[in-house]
């Protein structure tokens, strides 16, 4: 029983804590808020995580590995790369849609804490290197087969991150510009996802 209350507990400071720093940001989050969203006490909270530091790094890295697990079953299946390329447009798409502070959150983290900066590659670096490594090895047999141009891989992921992050990146901007043409704008975010596939994609086809 108390090893059921023990994650019932982790998870609610989690949930507190991941909600805190996306609203507010690291620096103006306090630990104390956190438990008290999470009704625990701040001792409760030291007992689990020790450090707002600590707590931070919890949050993120459960962040990075849903990412990687939101695609990753996909990439380990044997289908064509042009439509393992597509679900991963989509799939990387839908995550930040699910979490649509994220992206404004860990690049005003990057911007002021070099340090955190600096930790990004071991966190998400493990994730990114087998995804990388995955797409290499199919990309050199789809471009032996003619079925893709050569593209570099990093490039690839580059530009699929770019185009998805900045729908979510700049949504005060694009829900405005979207609402001076008469539209709404998760209907525009729809029909951005959708060209974002088609603009890989034309970036793939010989």
């Amino acid at each position: 029983m108390k090893e059921k209350e023990d994650v019932n507990t982790e998870q609610a400071i989690m949930e507190a804590a991941e909600k805190e720093f996306l609203d507010k940001g690291y620096t103006l989050t306090k630990t104390t808020e956190i438990a008290r969203i999470a009704g625990v006490n701040h001792a409760m909270l030291h007992y689990y995580f020790r450090t707002k530091d600590n707590l931070f790094e919890k949050v993120f890295q459960k962040k990075v590995a849903l990412l990687a697990n939101s695609f990753m079953p996909k990439v380990e299946e044997k289908i064509p790369f042009i439509e393992k390329v597509e679900y991963i447009v989509k799939a990387h798409f839908d995550f930040l849609a699910s979490n649509p502070k994220l992206p404004f959150f860990v690049l005003n983290e990057f911007l002021t804490n070099k340090e955190r900066l600096d930790r990004f590659p071991t966190i998400a670096g493990p994730a990114i290197r087998i995804l990388l490594e995955k797409l290499n090895s199919e990309m050199e047999e789809a471009i032996k087969k003619k079925e893709i141009c050569v593209v570099d891989p990093v490039h690839l992921l580059l530009d699929i991150v770019s185009l998805n992050v900045f729908a979510f990146l700049a949504h005060p901007i694009i829900e405005r510009v979207a609402g001076s043409f008469g539209k709404e704008y998760y209907s525009l975010l729809a029909e951005k996802r959708i060209e974002n596939v088609e603009i890989i994609l034309r970036r793939l086809r010989p």
